[in-house]
């Protein structure tokens, strides 16, 4: 198969709104009253989880169909923990980004311990957010001219 590209283009909006585009969609993106914003949308980091959710749960169903596995019902729970000091200027030891996020399924099927095992393993090699989240990915943030 040939590569996807992506690409998505976040604009500053009012406030502290900030309007993503990607295709033909867009999303709102904010922060909480309490930090400043008008709480239009979710934050960049919920949005991560977001798509973290998302990706989990459609590669769910592409291993579902591709294996003939009835799955009645699925979702994905995800949790996780950011100290916003560094992305304030407050400097800490901590990191800025996640220390951690738990991925949580519950799948309404006839899959048995063992089964589920082999479909988590296989999930988290076929997942792209898994892998990208979960293995060092490079990044490079430069400035256009």
């Amino acid at each position: 198969m040939e590569p996807l590209q992506v690409s998505t283009v976040v604009l500053a909006g009012a406030n502290r709104r900030m309007l993503a585009r990607t295709r033909d969609h867009e999303i709102t993106l904010d922060v909480p009253k309490e930090r400043g914003g008008d709480n239009a949308g979710p934050t960049p980091p919920e949005c991560l989880t977001m798509a973290l959710g998302g990706c989990v749960l459609n590669i769910c169903r592409v291993l579902a169909m591709q294996k003939r596995i009835v799955l009645d019902d699925i979702q994905v729970t995800i949790k996780g923990e950011i100290d916003p000091s560094k992305a304030f200027g407050i400097p800490t030891e901590k990191r800025a980004g996640f220390t951690n996020l738990s991925v949580r399924l519950k799948l309404d099927s006839e899959l048995t311990e063992t089964e589920k095992e082999e479909f988590r393993l296989e999930l988290i090699g076929r997942c792209p957010l898994c892998d990208t989240l979960g293995n060092a990915t490079p990044l490079q943030i430069s400035f256009e001219n």
